[in-house]
């Protein structure tokens, strides 16, 4: 039975092997002969060990229990898990280029996958059409390996067990010396098999003289092992006289920077040309938890587990709180998941609603609008009010039925079945209806205020908490979280300013340096922004040499040439603004130098 198990894993480690092909038609083969010669043995080293996992199981089942029925049920059990989580994998890493991790665990975990990652029921059906096929092919698997086992000739195991495992060393000590000699072009194939650990014994290879101290300037996440000196002194602000500014934040999910426009959200194209318009402004984040968290607390994304850890409340909802804002807080998406209840509104949690009712998002964008406007009716005249409105519908493209004035466009998304020989445009203008529609629940809003006459009282600011890809990569990129090209980061941003004049800004502005500007020009605060962000204020025209952009386990630096991405291994990759790499790119060191001071300055010494 054990030999058995042995056959039968190896098996499956080739339906590994075929599955995971999909991995590299995602990203181009290395063109080292080196790295080239690592890929031929971490590719099936790699898949054959992710079959193996299931062993240690299936040998106690062996042990204890040795029949016959119980061990291939099990073992064909634990075979189909693996192989759907690596099936389910290649998908997710074809369209966001990382792999199942500790994001969709928690979706999964808080309940609110759907809310985020949109699975329809089309796409349910084919799930269970793949368990029902897998079943029986692993059956079959089974059957088959028992028949070469029982039968009396040579099975040639050993051998087979030896030529595996020396694959297996070998594609390990060869990532061991690429790493100490920072052979990148074998060190980033790391990437693109899931759950892969190699090798990696830089110290020892240096003191045996196999490769050379490390010289090149540092760039990676900053490993605090210390709490938040968050902020960094107390804020000084002068209590506002008689005229408090009120102040409505409207956050669009996955807004994309070129669709400001009067055909698609008109109702936000008259605001930006009544007001403020920044054409070029940068989220915080790829990702939601990181747009937002950024735009309340002027940080980088990077302190972003620390202070949830911490439950450590933004200085700017502090400050809102210590003025007496009346607070409107109404998020489509819930509040729970991204933890926003235990970071941004974590001193109000007990005030405010963390989910609303509605089926979809677009029931839920309905429901937010109109209780911000009755929010708005029982407004009372002796005193400000900080509102602040989450809208949903474009993160799934959804709209009401009726609303749907951009055609061809999709009824229903299979995320499944996008890829590069995709059509974008029905897709695209699903969405671009999506953004009319809560244009449309925006322009109410702002209709009402004007008609209560709060305008002319009331700092308005729209914004998205990231970008949105179609694929205009032409690399599979699909939605957002996959990278940090313009596409998903990039976001619009206007902002009506009682008293100010219309202005177009074309200097680049970034998440970050709204809340220093609310702090300082609305809330009057004296304290040096340098004291509690990361950002400066918006209309700062001074040059500004890079925007950091965060993400899960990685983070960006944007400069008008270059994109430059750390993994909180330190491995870099240099892109042009295409997101092809750099070939010969070197990293800055006063870039390194200066997002490393940004990354680290708020963490106690």
């Amino acid at each position: 039975m054990f030999r058995w198990a042995l056959w039968f894993m190896l098996i499956n480690s080739f339906a590994l092997m075929i599955i995971s092909m999909k991995y590299y038609t995602a990203v181009p083969l290395p063109e080292p002969l080196l790295a080239r010669t690592f890929l031929g043995l971490s590719y099936p080293g790699h898949l054959i060990s992710l079959a193996v996992y299931a062993l240690p199981i299936v040998g106690l089942g062996i042990l204890f229990y040795p029949k016959r029925w119980f061990v291939f049920t099990l073992s064909i059990i634990l075979e189909v898990f693996i192989i759907l989580t690596v099936l389910i994998d290649t998908f997710v890493f074809a369209q966001y280029r990382f792999h199942l991790n500790g994001m969709i665990w928690n979706l999964l975990r808080s309940g609110a996958a759907s809310d985020v990652l949109p699975v329809t029921g089309m796409l349910w059906l084919i799930f269970l059409m793949v368990v029902a096929l897998l079943l029986v092919c692993e059956w079959v698997a089974a059957r088959i390996a028992w028949s070469w086992v029982v039968k009396d000739r040579p099975h040639y195991g050993r051998l087979v067990g030896v030529l595996i495992v020396m694959v297996i060393l070998a594609g390990h000590g060869l990532h061991a010396w690429a790493d100490a000699n920072n052979h990148t072009a074998i060190t980033k194939q790391v990437r693109y098999l899931p759950g892969y650990k190699p090798l990696t014994m830089k110290r020892t290879l240096v003191k045996l003289g196999f490769a050379p101290a490390s010289t090149e300037p540092s760039l990676r996440l900053k490993d605090s092992g210390s709490s938040m000196a968050y902020p960094l002194e107390p804020i000084n602000c002068s209590a506002a006289t008689s005229t408090k500014k009120n102040l409505l934040l409207i956050v669009i999910e996955s807004w994309r920077f070129d669709t400001l426009t009067s055909e698609i959200t008109p109702n936000i194209w008259n605001i930006s040309k009544a007001g403020w318009s920044f054409e070029k402004h940068f989220s915080s984040g790829n990702a939601t938890r990181f747009g937002i968290f950024g735009l309340f607390y002027g940080l980088y994304g990077t302190y972003w587990h620390t202070l949830l850890a911490e439950e450590k409340s933004p200085v700017l909802m502090r400050e809102l709180e210590k003025q007496t804002y009346r607070m409107g807080i109404f998020a489509s998406a819930p509040l729970i998941s991204p933890e926003f209840d235990r970071t941004v509104f974590s001193d109000i949690r007990a005030k405010i609603e963390l989910r609303q009712e509605g089926k979809n998002p677009v029931e839920r964008d309905r429901m937010i609008t109109d209780k911000m406007i009755r929010f708005l009716d029982a407004q009372p005249a002796d005193t400000p009010f900080f509102g602040f409105l989450f809208y949903d519908s474009p993160h799934a493209a959804a709209q009401p039925e009726h609303i749907a004035p951009f055609q061809p466009a999709l009824k229903e998304v299979n995320h499944l079945a996008l890829n590069n020989s995709t059509d974008p445009v029905p897709y695209f203008n699903k969405y671009k209806n999506s953004l009319y529609y809560v244009d449309m629940l925006a322009g109410e809003v702002l209709a009402h205020l004007a008609k209560k006459k709060m305008l002319e009282n009331t700092i308005v600011i729209i914004t998205g908490d990231h970008g949105e890809e179609f694929n205009d990569l032409k690399m599979n990129y699909w939605g957002h979280v996959g990278n940090f090209s313009r596409f998903q980061t990039q976001t619009p941003l206007v902002v009506l300013w009682p008293g100010e004049s219309p202005s177009a800004f074309t200097h680049v502005t970034s998440h970050l340096d709204i809340a220093p500007t609310l702090m300082n020009r609305m809330l009057g605060c004296t304290t040096e922004p340098s004291k509690y962000s990361n950002g400066r204020n918006l209309v700062d025209l001074s040059p500004r040499p890079y925007v950091l952009i965060s993400s899960w386990d990685t983070f960006s630096t944007i400069e008008t040439d270059r994109i430059t991405v750390a993994k909180k291994s330190g491995e870099i990759d240099i892109l042009d603004q295409s997101y092809r790499e750099l070939r010969g790119a070197k990293v800055r060191p006063e870039i390194s130098k200066s997002a490393m001071e940004g990354m680290g300055r708020f963490y106690g010494r």
